[in-house]
């Protein structure tokens, strides 16, 4: 199977690429990137046979089956729907779109196309969530009702600086090989953006908690009640939202992206109650469930892959259970939705028509 990258940065020399490799059943072919400097080295580095600073051209130029998308968020939509057009497989980075109006575009040119539409969400692909998705859908835990969860990050720090501290570029030239000047100023200028961040701490990582527990609760939103505010920042830091999923469910989700320094990164509180039993989870990381005043462990049973290894599966054996075209849109919907229940200070009831889609 042949492969490109549209947007080959930091993430996509990091993990994408080992990702893809890894899987031993894709070629990487192509890349593009507009920085003419960077897309060298990352030829050079990659040992890429095509690299070009325009993506249509590498459509255009490229025999290829599928693609991975992983620019800016603003810069999604397009080259999602030119691949589609072409008949190719695409998996788009998260959020799919800053949109809903078109990530249901992208959802529809999915569907005409025949092809896959994959959101990368790596919590999808987690073993020990898998689990737990597991555990909700046969019963374990009687009829779901709630979840609630909240995260932390410390990344507001990094955004608010002009260059990446020397500590992270040593980690990423040690995982890439990559010189320093091609990741010196990784995401920091668009990451202060609006326009092409879309948003801010919820935009970037909280879509993440979203597609997560709209998964695990197995519906889209129906109501979304949010707050937010920021911290020396263009865009929001800190966000906490209250929903009514269309089955019913509540959830309760909290995300904090300017945490002090020295607090841990993704400092997770996670409960999940059902009527005979609940999940949750511990200071250590631990997952428990609670059933009949019993407290178990919930051990993964199944193992963590790559989503570049679900892509491929997804294309060369029909396997199904990735993140789906139409779940990354209910995502967009939800984060659409919060965003303006905080400016205009009301809930947002999501309509009932494409949004209703499982």
């Amino acid at each position: 199977m042949r492969v490109g990258i549209i947007g080959i940065g930091v993430f996509s020399v990091f993990a994408h690429v080992p990702d893809l490799r890894a899987t031993g059943r894709a070629d990487l072919v192509a890349i593009s990137r507009r920085n003419p400097e960077r897309l060298a080295m990352a030829q050079e580095k990659l040992g890429v046979p095509h690299a070009y600073t325009d993506w249509r051209e590498m459509l255009d130029r490229t025999e290829l089956d599928a693609v991975i998308v992983s620019t800016p968020h603003h810069l999604h939509v397009g080259p999602t729907l030119a691949a589609l057009a072409r008949g190719l497989h695409v998996m788009v980075e998260k959020p799919m779109a800053l949109r809903s109006e078109d990530a249901w575009a992208m959802v529809d040119a999915a569907d005409r196309a025949g092809r896959v539409l994959m959101v990368g969400y790596p919590n999808r692909t987690d073993g020990t969530w898998r689990t737990i998705k597991q555990m909700i859908d046969q019963g374990e835990i009687g009829q779901l009702r709630q979840i609630s969860m909240s995260d932390c990050s410390f990344r507001r720090w990094f955004w608010q600086s002009e260059r990446l501290p020397d500590h992270a570029q040593a980690l990423l030239r040690q995982g890439t090989g990559m010189p320093d000047a091609f990741f010196s100023d990784w995401g920091l200028a668009w990451h202060r953006k609006p326009a092409e961040m879309g948003g801010g701490a919820f935009t970037d990582i909280g879509t993440h908690l979203v597609d997560l527990l709209l998964w695990l609760a197995g519906s889209p939103a129906g109501e979304v009640a949010a707050f937010t505010e920021k911290a020396d920042m263009p865009v929001e830091s800190f966000i906490t939202v209250q929903s009514r999923l269309a089955n019913g469910v509540l959830l309760s989700l909290s995300w904090a992206d300017a945490v002090p320094r020295g607090l841990l990164d993704g400092d997770r509180s996670l409960l999940i109650v059902g009527e005979d039993g609940t999940i949750t989870d511990d200071a250590e990381g631990g997952i428990w469930f609670y059933r009949n005043g019993k407290r178990t462990k919930v051990e993964p049973a199944f193992p963590t892959q790559s989503k570049a290894s679900v892509f491929v599966s997804a294309i060369l054996d029909g396997i199904n259970g990735y993140p789906t075209a139409r779940e990354g849109a209910h995502a967009v919907e939800f984060i659409e939705a919060l965003y303006r229940s905080a400016a205009e200070g009301r809930i947002v009831k999501l309509e009932r028509n494409q949004g209703a889609q499982t």
